[in-house]
């Protein structure tokens, strides 16, 4: 599955697009975000009750020891919600540096990377009892480059002398 170096380039483009296009969507960030908001407000005006004799300053340093301790918890869930992105954005940047790759890899790799290689990209492989694909079932960011990449016809299907992983020693070349 060796994909062209346009259709990687608009994959890239594609996932920089979803991800910025998520970054306006994502609910659950956007109430993180608020209520960081809302918090920052309640803080003031706490201060300012304290400052006005309002409220008593023990009272005051109750309740700012609260906000301090929910505005590092919603510090932290944004934190995690952008390493998670991250680590989603690397894994398909990754996958796709490989498939750019794939064919120069397999053939070049020994018997135990190729293995290593059809158990990264492949989810599960069903197989008659001639030793033909009947179907295949990759894994997510593989199927996501498999199903846009037009060059891939042979991975998507899967031929024998690429899929195999029997013992090159015992194939006759």
């Amino acid at each position: 599955m060796t994909i062209t170096d346009e259709t990687a380039s608009a994959l890239e483009q594609e996932l920089e697009a979803h991800f910025n296009n998520e970054d306006y969507s994502d609910q659950e960030l956007k109430k993180v975000e608020l209520r960081l908001v809302k918090l920052h407000q309640v803080e003031k005006n706490l201060q300012r009750l304290v400052i006005e004799e309002g409220i008593s300053f023990a009272y005051f340093k109750e309740h700012r020891i609260e906000i301090e301790a929910e505005r590092a918890k919603l510090n932290d869930l944004i934190q995690t919600i952008e390493a998670r992105r991250n680590l989603v954005k690397a894994n398909f940047h990754v996958a796709l540096n490989l498939a750019k790759q794939l064919d120069f890899l397999f053939e070049k790799g020994t018997f135990a990377e190729k293995r290593f290689l059809c158990e990264t990209i492949f989810k599960r492989l069903n197989i008659d009892g001639d030793g033909i694909i009947k179907n295949s079932e990759l894994n997510a960011p593989f199927s996501l480059i498999s199903s846009v990449a037009s060059s891939s016809e042979c991975f998507q299907v899967g031929s024998p002398h690429w899929i195999c992983t029997a013992d090159p020693k015992s194939t006759p070349s």
